[in-house]
């Protein structure tokens, strides 16, 4: 009964089964005990017991096994699961994301090959990404990630790295860029989904003044998000003039807001800080706050070809210095 590729997580397993402000799973075990909840939630919606359901669907084989996979104490063999949503009578649209968690339960999303670079916190960046009906970014620091290209990401990173005081970790962590590189690459893939989400991304005047990496790989920088502004329909760029900022700025200097395809599912905010990870909100009132000083500073950036033509400058201003 797999449904066709292309289903998204929209969240309704989520608001139907988990806590008050709970993020989408970010790990295996997470996503386990979301279909377990569901199974268990669904049966009891139809005021079944144990014993009613195994009767009714044979192939479950015992009390013991339904009462393991709805505490997600064994891994989920899925015709199982299948039988289950289809004689509780689910709809097709929560099947299809029962199917979804049950591949990030078996470790199947593509962080999951990544682990030794992808922490708990950047598990939980990715999977609010994937279950994102919206992402919109603010970004005061560097070019954010999802349109970062090669060349700036490697400099981004090994500027990070070196500013680290500890010489052996500094080592450690030069050493992983290659592979924490194909990994924010990788990553940028959701924007070509069928199913992406809408990117939107404010970007302060003063990112583009700075040449990480250097002159040259700078101007492949600006070209990339001109031409993803250009001809990448779902991502939308704005550039933020340094004119807005004169006598106040956003909350946070780079913050990202996640609107779900659900209503039923809360809206989060992360905020990253620079040499410090960063941290998700989730509280209602939070977020709306976050969300307000978002929406009025998008209000105050260049329109799209005012946006692209502040790009074109910067790009020939590095053309000029490289020629010189």
């Amino acid at each position: 009964m797999p449904l066709t590729q292309g289903v998204h997580v929209s969240g309704q397993i989520l608001a139907l089964v988990g806590r008050q402000g709970q993020s989408p799973p970010s790990t295996p075990q997470a996503a386990a005990q979301l279909v377990g909840a569901l199974l268990r939630h669904l049966r009891e919606q139809r005021g079944l017991n144990q014993g009613e359901v195994v009767a009714a669907v044979p192939v479950i084989g015992s009390v013991p096994t339904l009462s393991r996979y709805e505490r997600a104490a064994v891994p989920f063999k899925e015709d199982r699961v299948f039988a289950l949503l289809h004689f509780y009578r689910a709809p097709q649209e929560t099947v299809g994301e029962a199917e979804m968690l049950m591949r990030r339960s078996h470790g199947q999303e593509w962080w999951a090959s990544y682990s030794d670079v992808v922490g708990e916190l950047l598990a939980s960046l990715f999977a609010l990404e994937s279950t994102s009906k919206v992402i919109r970014v603010y970004q005061e620091t560097n070019i954010p990630g999802m349109l970062q290209t090669a060349g700036y990401a490697r400099a981004v990173m090994t500027d990070y790295y070196r500013a680290q005081h500890n010489a052996e970790i500094r080592r450690k962590n030069l050493a992983t860029v290659d592979r924490r590189l194909e990994m924010r690459l990788r990553r940028q893939h959701l924007l070509d989904q069928p199913n992406a989400p809408a990117f939107e991304a404010l970007i302060a005047e003063a990112v583009l003044t700075k040449e990480l990496g250097g002159a040259l790989v700078m101007r492949e920088q600006l070209r990339h998000l001109y031409n993803l502004a250009e001809n990448k329909p779902n991502v939308h760029i704005r550039i933020l003039p340094g004119s807005a900022m004169r006598q106040n700025s956003p909350l946070h200097p780079a913050m990202t807001l996640f609107k779900p395809h659900s209503p039923e599912t809360g809206r989060t905010v992360y905020l990253e800080n620079k040499n410090r990870g960063g941290e998700f909100l989730a509280d209602p009132g939070e977020v709306e706050t976050f969300q307000a000083s978002m929406d009025d500073w998008w209000t105050r950036a260049l329109p799209k070809q005012e946006s692209l033509k502040r790009l074109v400058d910067y790009i020939n201003r590095l053309a000029d210095e490289l020629e010189g």
